[in-house]
């Protein structure tokens, strides 16, 4: 039994920054999140899912150029497929560039992320 803590014990502490980062995002603790991505968001090309998960932790948190910034990075890049234009969508919105938004959303949709079409359908958030 005490190896066996030992052992689990000794695979949290190995755990990557993105793996951390995973787990701080599914219990809500943003700040977390961003705080074990910024490492990795440090180079010249950081891996896809950091640059997702700190897009989505920034627009949780309000952060709209944060946001924007990271999921633009992808878009720009053509990585990131549906779910890194669902959340530049996202951000363009909350920063006020509703066509933008709407066409980023739309192309999110065509290309198999149905969770767009209630933002599509649903009135802009106030200003």
């Amino acid at each position: 039994m005490r190896a066996l803590a030992l052992l689990l014990l000794g695979s949290l502490a190995l755990a990557s920054p993105l793996e951390e980062a995973r787990a701080l995002y599914a219990r809500g603790e943003m700040e977390g999140v961003l705080a074990r991505l910024k490492p990795l968001l440090q180079g010249y090309d950081p891996p896809e899912e950091a640059l997702l998960l700190a897009g989505f932790a920034h627009h949780r948190l309000g952060q709209r150029e944060e946001a924007l910034y990271a999921f633009s990075r992808l878009v720009g890049t053509l990585r990131g497929g549906a779910e890194a234009l669902f959340g530049f969508g996202l951000a363009l919105r909350a920063a006020g560039d509703l066509e933008g938004a709407r066409s980023a959303l739309e192309e999110a949709y065509s290309q198999g992320y149905r969770e767009a079409a209630s933002l599509l359908q649903s009135p802009p958030p106030p200003s």
